[in-house]
């Protein structure tokens, strides 16, 4: 089935005096991004295509998630900064997804809170009861589709297939697996 997976970055570091845009991730951003690159690993293939903000911190989940998913870099062909998830609309997002995932089995977005947290909402119809009010730092949500047709179904067809958050997987030491 066709997949949209919908990640929040992960936590940001305000210790600096960096510009909004400019601001890293901090220690439990890192940890989180290791989490979340684990459990996806198991849940989903490689993407075929990567929307993400150019904003730092959502640049630095994107690498922090998904390069240990190839031996190059060739991810990199696989990915587009895209000003519209830095402070545009559910709407410019909705389109933006529709134009750049339609025809692919797998694709991600990576962007910010509020608009991430308003967007799900109109990702799918079926099963929204395990939809969070507040996507949390590094959540991330799998959509089932029956097609990659998205322009034309407006993503009637959609189904929320899991939230995952760090939270869930913080009991799990990782270095030892």
């Amino acid at each position: 089935l066709p997949q949209i997976i919908i990640i929040r970055h992960a936590k940001s570091d305000w210790s600096s005096f960096n510009s909004d845009f400019e601001r890293g991730l901090n220690e439990r951003g890192y940890r989180s991004c290791e989490i979340i690159s684990r459990e996806l690993k198991k849940r989903i293939k490689i993407p075929n295509k990567f929307l993400v903000s150019p904003a730092k911190r959502a640049q630095l989940t994107f690498e922090e998630i998904f390069f240990s998913w190839v031996q190059n870099k060739s991810i990199f062909q696989l990915t587009s900064s895209e000003e519209i998830l830095y402070g545009g609309s559910k709407f410019d997002i909705l389109n933006l997804i529709k134009q750049n995932f339609s025809g692919i089995q797998t694709g991600v977005l990576i962007g910010h809170n509020p608009v991430l947290s308003e967007l799900i909402n109109d990702m799918a119809f079926k099963n929204k009861k395990l939809l969070p009010y507040n996507l949390v730092t590094a959540g991330c949500i799998i959509f089932d589709y029956e097609s990659s047709d998205y322009v034309n179904s407006n993503f009637k067809d959609g189904v929320v297939k899991e939230y995952i958050f760090p939270r869930q997987f913080m009991w799990i030491d990782y270095e030892f697996l």
